[in-house]
């Protein structure tokens, strides 16, 4: 091994493709910083590490120093000193007594993304000293520096990790245990503790990735560690023997779960859980060690046995003084019997009869008060647990554990509600009405949960089964299943709907105990969850139906838009998809290349003029027709091209975009592309789109990629023609589309269309009215002319400063942030080149416009459309460049006080295509006016704010008093 460092520190220089991704490793030699630098490499990413091996070893990097892609630094990051053509992710993964200055300079000259890899124990309380003190100090480093530069820098706190090449530094049971197993110790007794939550390594590379790789991380904390610890006791055994337990499919007592602060936040965020089973970890762990034949020491036991010793024999003294006091005891109280026959009087009986009626009494009293409460409390605590494992099963589409987990929450809520009944004597006293009634509604809350999750789960098994049946997968119809699946949802909403009124109720809560509360509140955001999976799945109950034509035949066309070169509707119209259905059954799914029909349009259509003037096209045709932020406008006009380019008709027009497929892939497992011989995941979607998109370019031509063709073709097929689908996830996640407009759904049908519009999946740009036009409105809306994919590089953030005058009139000051990370002008990124729209309320007058330091007041253009002012100008970022777009301007909304109260109301559209784009909104307001109710924070006399994100509608209410 000694040769691969020799041969590492004769390179003098670093080539490095500007064509593809590059990343910094520090601690690319420790054991995270090595399985990272693998999984890079293995993504067709370049790397760049750097050790000092003083941690770090040599043969960690055996398989990763054979690839052409990979250079190793064998020094201290105090003595970088890099000039790399391009940066695009830097990882921190090795603590120590370095400092972070040569590293900080890096990232700012860059501008890449930033992962500091940092301990979880900082969450505890008096955690200083050694590691965690140069984590916390990073930690803060990092995050000003970050703010002070605008750069784009997140935090991941990790646990323990364990798995091939582990150092056995860390002090974790499950470690200890793997380090005995490896020394032939493990019969040896050396930890009291229970559980662990330590990961293994390849889930923790797999956070680590999604962590960076995924959009709106910057400025953030996540957590690693186990979510469900393991019992240590089994952890044990399982080390005894893994091969026996791998061949019976052991599966680990499920203790209950145990969060940090932000694991529940990264779990949903990222979409991370661990998959690696326990014993697979520790098969591949052991044989690891054993395979290398790798020195493990064994564990150190002399502190541990001194100090048992010491506490023993502190003990033994206790324990004697303890004795011999209690032999005086003995002693004395043998001496007062002695003295007491000897005066021949019998022993005083020590309680009288009237004090043990008491006692009864008392003790009646406090089962009647007490009792119930206890029961139904302990039935709450037990069956919410079963409903919030019923929940996580239903979204697996495991319908079986789920009704059991459900069953188990029934049986809880049956026994509670015996043994209150029981009780019914002493409820007919009326003494205790008050605490009864808390009872009896403790019980309707548990009953309506039950009953609304056992619906829950047969409704959307039902739904399920319709939509295998319309695939095909069952042969009968599909109508039976619609009409249950519509019935059971329809009453699991109903019962979801009482059991929040009930919680809500005023009287209930203002009865509740403290210790039952909390149990409550957990109860309510299980039920939160629920409501949310069925109120998607009934709506779909009710629109399915009527697409999949059960007495006749529809076709509709599906438009694959692509985000990363943004448009008004969405994306770039790439690909598009024919959707056939007849009697209920789907018959025809073809996916094809946009290119494939636009040059069959046989004249010549005058194109917006935006489009022929910022783009350069004379024609206009369907890939660029949805130039409306307003998505029926666009539906009709793509409807328009697709006829006269094909000659079919079509019912209706659905848009998708890649964010949308980044989740449909997270719900499918991935899919194999056999052209590119390649695996697309979630975790890989945007990397492989901008590769592809990257060596199929093809200057002054516009031959159209077919990666995003045959990646839409991989995934419908799987979710369509491929049984076993999680179906459950997918419609949460194609739910979650629609709600973040990255699905946008359009019906020629006027019934069918009301009720997209009802459920906002129609994304509509909302008209100014008479019943609105005291309602201030914001929409921006971008369009990528470019001819380039550089979103996906960019960064942006929104901050509007709202000014409230003595008279009610408004004035604002947008603030629109951009960062250009394109490494350079070279394709797939570049120049920003953004068509930029404004939409605000009727006869807003804009005043100042500022791009960076250069006013462009008297470029920008005026129109109106969809009864709003609206302001049109062109923007430029170059690559690594930032600016901020300034727009002063006043709005005709006037805050009209009636009786000394007067409401404000904001309404800030979010753009489809777009990600969760922070947003912070800042009002004041003179001396006279007061705060009633907002939505906002306090900040300073007269001035309130808050921060969100822009990955839905925003509306935002203040309501004065003078």
């Amino acid at each position: 091994m000694d040769e691969i460092g020799e041969s590492i520190n004769k390179k003098n220089s670093i080539l490095l493709s500007r064509n593809n991704p590059v990343a910094l490793v520090v601690g690319a030699a420790g054991f995270l910083g090595s399985h990272l630098v693998d999984r890079l490499l293995v993504k067709g990413i370049q790397v760049v590490g750097v050790d000092d091996l003083e941690n770090g070893k040599k043969q960690n990097l055996h398989e990763a120093v054979g690839n052409k892609n990979f250079h190793l630094l064998i020094k201290s990051p105090d003595e970088l000193d890099l000039s790399l053509p391009r940066l695009d992710y830097l990882f921190i993964v090795s603590p120590g007594k370095w400092s972070l200055e040569r590293v900080l300079e890096l990232f700012k000259k860059n501008k890449c993304r930033c992962l500091l890899v940092s301990s979880i124990n900082l969450y505890e309380r008096g955690s200083d000293g050694g590691s965690i003190s140069w984590f916390k100090e990073a930690e803060k480093k990092i995050a000003k520096f970050a703010g002070e530069n605008n750069l784009n820098a997140r935090v991941l706190r990790l646990g323990p990790v364990y798995g091939p090449r582990m150092d056995f530094e860390t002090k974790d049971p499950l470690i200890r245990l793997i380090q005995q197993a490896l020394t032939d110790d493990l019969q040896k007794d050396v930890t009291l503790e229970f559980s662990s939550r330590a990961l293994y390594v390849s889930d923790v590379v797999d956070l680590v990735v999604r962590t960076i790789f995924a959009g709106s991380t910057a400025q953030k904390i996540f957590d690693g560690v186990l979510p469900t610890p393991v019992k240590v006791a089994e952890a044990k055994q399982v080390l005894l023997d893994p091969v026996w337990y791998e061949s019976r499919n052991f599966v680990p007592s499920e203790l209950p779960p145990w969060s940090t602060p932000n694991l529940d936040k990264t779990i949903k965020t990222l979409n991370w859980y661990p998959k690696t089973d326990l014993v697979v970890g520790f098969r591949k762990t052991l044989q690891y060690f054993k395979d290398n034949e790798i020195h493990v020491p064994k564990l150190e036991e002399e502190s541990s046995r001194v100090e048992t010793k010491q506490k023993e024999e502190s003990w033994d003294e206790e324990k004697k003084k303890a004795l011999k006091v209690l032999k005086q005891d003995i002693g004395d109280g043998s001496r007062e019997g002695t003295e007491t026959k000897k005066r021949g009087g019998l022993p005083k009986f020590p309680v009288h009869l009237s004090k043990i009626y008491l006692i009864l009494i008392v003790a009646l009293i406090t089962y009647s008060l007490i009792w119930p409460g206890l029961v139904l409390g302990w039935g709450i605590l037990s069956f919410r647990y079963q409903l919030g494992e019923g929940l996580k099963n239903l979204e697996k589409g495991e319908f079986g554990k789920s009704l059991r987990n459900i069953n188990g929450a029934k049986a809880a809520v049956s026994e509670a509600k015996s043994i209150f009944d029981s009780l019914e004597p002493i409820r007919k006293t009326n003494l205790f009405k008050q605490q009864f009634e808390l009872g009896d509604n403790l019980l309707n809350l548990s009953i309506l949960s039950v009953t609304s999750a056992r619906s829950s789960v047969s409704g959307m098994q039902a739904l399920l089964r319709s939509i295998s049946a319309v695939t095909g997968e069952l042969t009968e119809s599909p109508s039976s299943y619609f009409d249950y699946a519509k019935l059971e949802l329809t009453s699991a909403s109903e019962d979801l709907d009482k059991a929040h009124a009930l919680i809500k109720s005023g009287y209930f809560n203002k009865e509740l105990p403290p210790i039952l509360a909390r149990s409550v509140t957990s109860l309510s955001g299980k039920l939160a969850l629920y409501s949310n999976l069925v109120d998607k799945a009934e709506a779909m109950s009710v629109l399915l139906p009527k697409l999949v034509a059960l007495d006749g035949t529809k076709n509709y066309l599906i438009l694959l838009q692509n985000n990363m070169e943004l448009r008004p509707a969405g994306g770039f119209i790439g690909s598009f998809a024919k959707v056939a259905f007849e009697n209920g059954k789907l018959k025809k799914l073809e996916v094809n290349d946009i290119y494939a029909i636009d040059g069959q349009l046989g004249f010549h259509v005058e194109p917006p003029k935006e489009i022929k003037e910022d783009l350069g096209q004379k024609d206009w045709f369907l890939r660029d027709s949805n130039w409306e932020s307003d998505f029926p406008t666009s539906a009709r006009q793509a409807q328009w091209f697709y006829t006269k380019e094909t000659g079919e008709r079509v019912e209706g027009v659905v848009a998708i975009d890649i964010s949308a497929m980044e989740g449909l892939l997270s719900s499918i497992g991935g899919v194999e592309l056999a052209d590119y011989k390649e695996k697309i995941t979630s975790e890989n979607l945007f990397e492989k789109a901008v590769t592809h998109a990257e060596l199929s370019f093809f200057p002054g031509t516009q031959a159209k990629k077919s990666f995003l063709t045959a990646l839409t073709n991989a995934v419908f097929e799987k979710i369509f023609f491929l049984p076993q689908n999680n179906w459950p996830g997918i419609i949460s996640s194609l739910g979650k589309s629609l709600d973040e407009k990255h699905i946008s759904i359009y019906l020629n049908d006027p019934k069918l269309f009301s009720f997209i519009v009802s459920q906002n999946w129609a994304h509509v740009l909302p008209r100014q009215t008479d019943q609105n036009t005291n309602q201030d409105f914001l929409s921006s809306v971008e369009a990528n002319l470019g001819a380039n994919k550089v979103n996906y590089y960019l960064d942006r953030s929104y901050n509007l400063e709202t000014v409230v005058g003595k008279f009610g009139e408004i004035q604002h000051r947008l603030r629109i942030n951009y960062t250009n990370r394109s490494p350079s002008d070279t394709f797939p990124g570049g120049k920003y080149k953004n068509r930029m729209r404004i939409y605000l309320p009727f006869s807003s007058q804009l005043t100042r416009v500022l791009w960076g330091e250069t006013d462009i007041t008297k470029s920008v253009s005026s129109f109106v459309d969809f009864g709003r002012s609206g302001y049109s100008m062109l923007l430029e970022l170059a690559p690594k460049e930032q600016k901020t777009l300034v727009l002063d301007y006043s709005v005709p909304v006037k805050l009209e006080f009636q009786r000394d109260s007067a409401t404000y109301r904001l309404d800030v559209v979010k753009q489809a295509g777009t990600g969760r784009d922070p947003f912070q909104w800042t009002i004041s307001y003179p001396l006279s006016f007061k705060i009633a109710s907002s939505q906002t924070q306090n900040i300073g006399p007269q001035e309130q704010t808050i921060s969100t994100d822009l990955s839905v509608d925003r509306s935002f209410e203040v309501e004065f008093r003078k």
